[in-house]
């Protein structure tokens, strides 16, 4: 159904009755409506797990075309420069993104973009204008700089097809921009091994705000704003706890009570905000935390055997994804239920 509404749209698009444009934002609103409560049968329940999927698969056909997308940009990155894959991917958009408007590809192609551009910025910065060899080694201002490049390509990018995850990263870019131009001022020169660990904590809080202010202004996820709150969480909240993890030791007794209460409330702020992002960005430190805890010489958890300790630890991470995982809506319905009823109003709807 969802093929033939689109291949409608492109009809009336290419006859000229709407606007290329406008038959992506058509379909996506049909669907929603078509899907949304009032819509279905009151005995058939809303999908929970629907909730924080972001549109972009739609068909088989649009796997089809990825996958050729994928392999045709892998095999021009082994056999052309980094120049000619960014020429192909935007030839490539023309076609599938602008003209044909197919989720998946566009996905895709937008991140190609993304990936692409940012090496052929990297690129030309060592050969023409600083001749630093990595990103990484370059002081704070320069890296801003470097950002505000990439800002401009898929501010360009998004105009032209109006991909939410081009925003997504147009606005993790302007961010990183922002916040690199910030600290200019106290760490000056140096390499991203100096400032790295802030900037990567203030662009993620900052850009957790951005999305929870989206995830505000559209509490039923019904428009594209919501799936653009997905990517910024899904790139915000790692750079969070890395930031904050970087300059401390999970391994040790106390950084490991750290990173388990700092995962702690990132679950709470997650079941707030129904993203489950915030609980399966920290599992990664939550094992270095569980590590500590089950050494021999912690005096916490000692005496197991060290041979068991990998174990042990996927054990206790997989209990905890098993069991927020099972109980999402009955932990976030009593969560809920202990906020004032205006700001429980603004948050995104119990599913």
């Amino acid at each position: 159904m969802a093929e033939t509404l689109r291949e409608s749209l492109t009809a009336a698009a290419e006859a000229g009755i709407i606007t290329a444009s406008q038959v992506e934002p058509l379909a996506s609103f049909v669907e929603v409506r078509a899907a949304s409560p009032a819509n279905v049968a009151a005995d058939v329940p809303n999908q929970e797990e629907d909730s924080e999927i972001p549109r972009f698969i739609r068909g088989y056909h649009d796997i089809l075309i990825t996958i050729g997308i994928v392999v045709v940009l892998i095999g021009l990155g082994g056999l052309a420069t980094i120049y000619a894959a960014v020429a192909a991917i935007v030839v490539l958009a023309e076609i599938f993104v602008y003209r044909q408007r197919l989720a998946l590809p566009s996905f895709a192609l937008t991140i190609a973009f993304a990936i692409c551009t940012g090496w052929m910025i990297v690129n030309l910065d060592r050969d023409y204008i600083s001749g630093e060899m990595s990103a990484l080694s370059a002081s704070s201002p320069h890296l801003a700089a470097l950002a505000a490049a990439e800002c401009v390509a898929l501010a360009l990018f998004y105009w032209r097809y109006r991909v939410p995850v081009a925003f997504a990263a147009l606005t993790i870019a302007g961010v990183v921009t922002v916040t690199g131009l910030a600290l200019s001022g106290l760490y000056g020169g140096g390499d991203f091994s100096l400032y790295g660990n802030t900037l990567l904590l203030i662009s993620g809080v900052v850009l957790v705000g951005i999305a929870i202010r989206f995830d505000i202004l559209d509490p039923k996820r019904i428009y594209a704003r919501s799936d653009i709150a997905f990517w910024l969480y899904l790139v915000a909240v790692p750079a969070i706890l890395k930031g904050i993890f970087g300059s401390v030791q999970p391994q040790t007794t106390n950084g490991a009570a750290l990173v388990i209460a700092v995962v702690a409330l990132m679950m709470i702020l997650g079941l707030l905000l129904d993203r489950r992002a915030f609980v399966t960005a920290g599992l990664v430190y939550l094992g270095y935390a569980f590590a500590a805890l089950i050494g021999k010489n912690t005096g916490l958890l000692g005496g197991i055997a060290t041979s068991n300790t990998v174990l042990w630890i996927l054990v206790a991470i997989g209990l905890i994804v098993l069991t927020v995982g099972f109980g999402w809506r009955f932990f976030r319905q009593h969560l809920l239920s202990g906020l004032p009823v205006p700001l429980r109003a603004r948050l995104p709807i119990l599913r």
